[in-house]
């Protein structure tokens, strides 16, 4: 059995505050986390229970918390074919200024999924996620399940 716990911030600065922040490489908070084809070098950064870069404004985030906690137990650790059931709890949100930024404040998550890693085709994966907080700003309800599938990432 194995207890992941992690945290992730992330910001981005400018050197020339008159100048301000460039509109390229931001972060882009939601969903599976699995990178869609950009020009502009965007980070896309996971949090399951929500849709892809559904926590991050449209023109994504200068500033992200993420907080995480995976229990993962193994039904089979068979060479040809190791299976692992988990749950998760997650939260975190996308911000545009440090005025706005409130670590406590975040969109929560929570689920469960399967992973089966195969030397032939890697880590592949499926999770159900429920994100109990509205992306949208003053909504009062929940996100809901959303299916996430995992191709690749790291175990």
């Amino acid at each position: 059995m194995v207890l992941k716990t992690q945290t992730d911030f992330g910001f981005i600065g400018a050197y020339n505050l008159d100048r301000g922040n460039i509109p390229f490489e931001r972060f882009y908070l939601g969903g599976d986390g699995m990178q869609n084809y950009s020009l502009d070098g965007r980070e896309t950064i996971a949090l399951r229970g929500y849709k892809n870069q559904s926590l991050s404004s449209q023109n994504g985030s200068l500033i992200y918390n993420k907080f995480s906690i995976e229990l993962r137990y193994p039904i089979t650790l068979k060479p040809s074919a190791s299976i692992y059931a988990l749950s998760f709890v997650e939260s975190g949100n996308g911000y545009d200024t440090f005025k706005s930024f409130n670590p406590f404040n975040s969109k929560r998550s929570a689920g469960m999924g399967v992973r089966i890693f195969m030397p032939a085709f890697g880590l592949l994966g499926i999770d159900f996620g429920y994100g109990f907080d509205n992306p949208a700003f003053g909504s009062n309800t929940s996100n809901g399940w959303e299916t996430h599938f995992i191709i690749g990432q790291q175990f």
